[in-house]
């Protein structure tokens, strides 16, 4: 038996009075609905229904359980509304992570867009390099850059990016420009952290090389500062340079020097049931991506 079916029917004919319009209203046979009445009563091993030829009415029994089991009904059916409604219209939260400079200086200038679009959207975004846990953490969608690690996680690859060499004008008058890779050892690099190592392909050999530096940082957006500001030679993805380069305040060398490209992902839990929120974050996130290759 289908308690909840039956139970349901069971007040579909206390308010009806009938067998025959609540089996209508259910879309059952009446036969059906005999039975389901029949098997409930069974379970609670009482009679919940007085039938005559000419009505139907409650016991005692019968109306004490509908008077309890209504409400019941009445906070499912507004449960399901409500979850229905947030699945089939864009409304409620979202929960993002994003790389600090990658969303701070290139995302979130144009998340107006999104927001205007879709205004009963509610974004809740974490700009921070911490690798988050996307399941554990109850992340709608992560936005990360480079290789992932965790094959259970779904991910879309929606652009990738590419590294250039600058430094300033300033730099260059004062310290000459280097014309190979190896050239690079003879200046003051500013390194990331996690990049102390600088890998290219020059002319089909492949170069790894530990640049010599006096800096070190974990923020993209602060070694972009002190290049700007004559310090020394970043190595650093295309995207937080798009104003300096578009100035001149910082020079791209070295362009015969390939490097390998960062994918740039997005990370969500589970590729079903995938609720249109997400859906249109994604397709929001590609869209854009794709009219700022450019910068990429």
């Amino acid at each position: 038996m289908d308690k909840l079916k039956a139970i349901n029917l069971f007040c579909k004919v206390i308010e009806t009075q009938s067998f025959t319009q609540a089996a209508q209203q259910e879309q059952i046979s009446l036969a059906m609905a005999s039975k389901l009445v029949a098997q409930l009563e069974e379970h609670l091993n009482v009679r919940l229904l007085q039938r005559t030829t000419r009505r139907i009415s409650p016991t005692e029994a019968g109306l004490l359980f509908y008077q309890r089991c209504q409400p019941i009904l009445n906070e499912l059916k507004d449960a399901e509304a409500c979850v229905t409604n947030i699945t089939s219209t864009l409304q409620g939260k979202l929960t993002m992570s994003l790389p600090m400079d990658f969303g701070s200086r290139f995302v979130a200038p144009h998340l107006h867009r999104f927001t205007e679009t879709y205004p009963h959207l509610q974004l809740n975004l974490e700009f921070s390099d911490r690798r988050v846990d996307v399941v554990a953490e109850g992340y709608d969608l992560v936005l990360r850059i480079g290789k992932l690690e965790d094959s259970s996680i779904v991910a879309k690859r929606i652009a990738q990016a590419q590294h250039l060499i600058v430094a300033s004008p300033r730099y260059f008058e004062k310290f000459g420009t280097p014309q190979t890779a190896l050239e690079l050892q003879q200046h003051q690099c500013l390194l990331y952290e996690s990049q102390t190592l600088w890998q290219f392909n020059e002319n089909g050999h492949q170069i790894k090389l530990k640049p010599q530096s006096q800096v070190y940082s974990n923020n993209g957006y602060a070694l972009v500062q002190m290049a700007r500001a004559g310090h020394g030679i970043i190595n650093i993805p295309k995207f937080l340079l798009k104003d300096e380069l578009a100035s001149g305040e910082l020079i791209p060398i070295l362009p015969h020097l390939e490097q390998e490209l960062s994918d740039i992902s997005l990370l969500y839990p589970n590729r079903r049931y995938l609720s249109p929120k997400v859906k249109v974050t994604i397709e929001f996130f590609s869209q854009l991506m794709q009219e700022q290759k450019i910068h990429l």
